[in-house]
């Protein structure tokens, strides 16, 4: 019973950081100047569609590379719903202001 109880939570938890969308955080259209642009998009990604002056850290190693994000305004370029919410998430968790967001994609 107990296990079914801690395998439920860990599930939910889950499901929680990667499809509920972070509260507060708007998409934006244009290059916003006064922000890092943070891309989470996985290296081949961002490098057939590059965004200049953003600073490309894959969503798999944000924990490790965390430290070379500036402390300011943080919008983040991903490539997919996920992406967005993991990577809001975790910059939230470590105390960075995720001011937006924005997607790009196949089907964007």
């Amino acid at each position: 019973m107990l296990t079914s109880i801690i395998i439920s939570l860990f599930l939910v938890s889950l499901i929680f950081n990667r499809y509920v969308p972070v509260r507060n955080v708007p998409a934006v259209k244009t290059k916003q100047k006064d922000a890092v642009w943070v891309d989470l998009r996985d290296y081949q990604d961002s490098a057939k569609n590059p965004v200049n002056g953003a600073i490309n850290i894959p969503c798999g190693y944000l924990k490790r590379y965390i430290k070379e994000i500036p402390n300011e305004q943080i919008v983040i370029i991903a490539s997919n719903e996920v992406e967005k919410n993991f990577g809001a998430r975790l910059l939230k968790k470590y105390g960075f202001n995720v001011k937006g967001y924005t997607i790009t994609g196949p089907s964007q």
